[in-house]
C-alpha cells in the first residue's frame, strides 16, 4: 500500500478521536433516560450531553417531551419518546392520541411496542391493523420505531412481529431487552437485519454498556443504538501509539 494512503488515513482516524470520543459512534447513539423517578435537572443534564456529543436524541418519558424539545431547539439534536410503555396493552385510540401528544410537543422520534398479550394469543391481523392505524396517524410527523422484546417474545413470535413491522411500514424495528440478562449482542442485531432486509432501522436497547460493545452491534448491522451510558460508551475508546 503507497505510504501516502496509509497516513492519510490514520491522520483521519487520529482527527476522528482528537475531541475525545467517537464521533461518528456518537451520532447513532439515542441518549435514554425512560425511567419513573426522572427529573428536570437530570433531563437538562441528559440535553446539554447530547449537544456536547452530538448524540442522535434524547429518549425521554412523554412528561418531559416539551422541556427537551425547547432546549434542543436548532441544535440538530431530536427528541424521542415512547407511548404504550412498556407493554402496549394500551387501546390503540390511546396510543395514537399519545403519539399525537408527543409530536404536538416536540417529538421526532417514537418507540411502540406491540400488545405481548396479543402476540402470545397470535392475533397477528389484529396487530397488523393497529400498526397500520398508527402509522396512517404519524405518517410524515415522525419516524416510528416497533419494539420487539427479546426478554418476552420467543424467537418464532420475535420474527413474526418484525415481519409485520416491515409489512406495515414501519421506519425501524428496536430490538430491546427489557428482562433478558444477557441484553443485545451483535448476533440479534445480524439476525434480524437478515429478517427485515437492509433498508429498515434497526435500533439496539439493553445491556449495552462499553464501546466495544456498541461498535459490534453497528458493525452487525445496527441502525442506532439506545443506552442511558451513552457518555461512557463513546468515550472508551483506546488508541495506542
Amino acid at each position: 500500500m503507497d505510504i501516502s494512503v496509509i497516513e492519510r488515513v490514520a491522520k483521519e482516524v487520529v482527527q476522528e478521536f482528537s475531541e475525545g470520543f467517537d464521533k461518528k459512534l456518537a451520532a447513532k447513539m439515542e441518549h435514554s433516560m425512560i425511567r419513573p423517578d426522572a427529573t428536570p435537572a437530570m433531563v437538562k443534564q441528559f440535553c446539554e450531553e447530547a449537544i456536547k456529543y452530538g448524540f442522535r436524541n434524547v429518549s425521554l418519558p412523554p412528561c418531559f417531551v416539551d422541556m427537551a424539545a425547547s432546549f434542543l431547539r436548532e441544535t440538530g439534536v431530536r427528541v424521542s419518546t415512547a407511548v404504550g410503555f412498556p407493554m402496549g396493552i394500551s387501546t390503540t385510540r390511546i396510543k395514537i392520541a399519545e403519539a399525537l401528544d408527543a409530536i404536538q410537543n416536540g417529538a421526532a422520534e417514537i418507540d411502540l411496542p406491540v400488545n405481548i398479550g396479543m402476540v402470545k394469543a397470535k392475533e397477528y391481523k389484529s396487530i397488523k391493523a393497529e400498526l397500520d392505524e398508527i402509522l396512517a396517524a404519524v405518517k410524515g410527523k415522525a419516524v416510528l420505531k416497533v419494539v420487539v422484546d427479546l426478554g418476552a417474545l420467543n424467537e418464532e413470535e420475535s420474527i413474526k412481529v418484525a415481519t409485520i413491522a416491515k409489512l406495515a411500514g414501519a421506519d425501524f424495528l428496536k430490538i430491546a431487552a427489557t428482562t433478558r440478562p444477557k441484553g443485545i449482542n451483535a448476533e440479534d442485531m445480524a439476525f434480524f437485519r437478515q429478517v427485515v432486509g437492509q433498508e429498515m432501522g434497526l435500533k439496539a436497547d439493553g445491556g449495552i454498556k462499553d464501546y466495544k460493545s456498541a461498535i459490534s452491534v453497528i458493525e452487525a448491522g445496527g441502525t442506532t443504538i439506545g443506552a442511558s451510558g451513552s457518555v461512557k460508551i463513546v468515550t472508551g475508546f483506546v488508541i495506542t501509539n
